[in-house]
């Protein structure tokens, strides 16, 4: 294959700025053609292409936004929604939802409907539309949201310490409270829960938030205020949020989150849990949600060895047993979309169930305080 230093720039350049790129004219368009068919480079989207194994090296989440930050360019009066603002957003989600490759865009009247394959129009009545800002620095690009529409003067006279940013991206996306309304609206509590939580963990919205966009809404917002209702920032990541989940939509207690013991025999020794239930009987239950990272990966495990990651857990469940806990459970992502093998570990535990102790319906606000 010939080297065609233009187009060769072209996809330099969109890797660079992580977009795909389009071909402005024919001639490109033709040498990108020739190098689709040879497997070169892969068509993401409609006008839209990426270097194929540059393509492959993202995760589905990643690629939206690849996606995204490229039609933003090609039609920057548009206003993703949806999931394609919660990937804006880096929100936690699991990246399957990405699987029919839908971009979500916001209509203002009528009702949801697709313009075209791959486009998909989510209806608003009214829209809040904010700002997510790309720019780049020596280290690569970074992201700063803007409560603020793109055509805003403050956007084009910004200044990030001191010196105007090398701008690379503007996207105009919905607020990120219409945003969840939106997803809690289209997806599954268990789907759309990390959403949330991740949500409250990054400070980009209160419950009011959300409740204020859901009385302009003429949906029933039923599901999101229940997601409003289990919405917690203490959930340290979408795989803890699905746990929960299920732990909820099971009839299971709602736990605390993160709760601390001292090993009573080291009182500097402190033991962070990430679900607890205290029981009526005095009995304490901790339930740790494992990442395979946890074990494998040399930054979660500070270059130790399984084996010594290992006996690290062993050391911790005796510290945590001398602290009064009476029952441990381990779980993990897999068990957790499963759903069965975790409802099974909790109900061999003795976890309450809500039917049986009303004490743990319980709400919490946006810092994970009960109200």
């Amino acid at each position: 294959m010939r080297t065609h230093h233009v187009l060769d720039q072209l996809i330099s350049d969109a890797e660079r700025n992580l977009r795909c790129f389009y071909p402005p004219t024919n001639t490109l368009r033709q040498a990108v053609l020739v190098r689709v068919r040879n497997g070169y480079v892969t068509r993401t989207f409609r006008n839209a292409y990426a270097r194929t194994d540059y393509w492959k090296s993202l995760n589905a989440a990643e690629q939206s936004r690849h996606i995204i930050r490229t039609l933003s360019l090609q039609f920057p009066n548009r206003v993703f929604a949806g999931l394609s603002a919660a990937a804006i957003l880096q929100l936690d989600y699991s990246w399957s939802l990405h699987r029919d490759n839908a971009v979500f865009v916001t209509q203002q009247t009528g009702t949801s409907a697709r313009t075209y394959q791959g486009i998909q129009r989510i209806s608003a009545s009214t829209t809040s539309v904010t700002t997510m800002l790309h720019y780049r620095t020596g280290s690569g690009i970074n992201t700063l949201f803007l409560a603020l529409p793109p055509e805003s003067p403050r956007i084009a006279n910004i200044t990030i310490g001191g010196r105007k940013p090398e701008i690379t991206n503007i996207v105009p996306i919905t607020s990120p409270a219409q945003t969840l309304v939106d997803c809690g609206l289209q997806f599954s509590f268990m789907q759309a829960l990390p959403m949330f939580d991740s949500a409250a963990r990054k400070h980009l919205i209160t419950a009011e938030q959300i409740i204020e966009v859901c009385d302009q809404s003429r949906m029933d917002c039923s599901r999101v205020l229940r997601l409003v209702h289990y919405m917690n920032p203490l959930s340290e990541n979408g795989g803890e949020s699905l746990c929960r989940a299920v732990i909820i939509e099971a009839g299971f207690a709602v736990p605390d989150l993160q709760h601390v013991f001292m090993n009573p025999d080291a009182p500097w020794r402190e033991y962070r849990v990430d679900f607890v239930w205290h029981t009526p009987a005095g009995r304490i239950i901790a339930l740790e949600f494992d990442g395979t990272a946890k074990y494998v990966d040399p930054a979660m495990t500070n270059r130790r060895n399984i084996q010594q990651v290992v006996n690290a857990e062993q050391e911790r469940e005796a510290g945590l047993r001398k602290a009064g806990v009476s029952t441990i459970i381990r779980t993990n992502y897999d068990e957790a979309v499963q759903q069965t093998p975790l409802i099974r570990k909790l109900f061999e535990a003795g976890v309450p169930m809500v039917t049986m102790n009303p004490f743990f319906e319980r709400a919490t606000d946006v810092s994970g305080r009960m109200i």
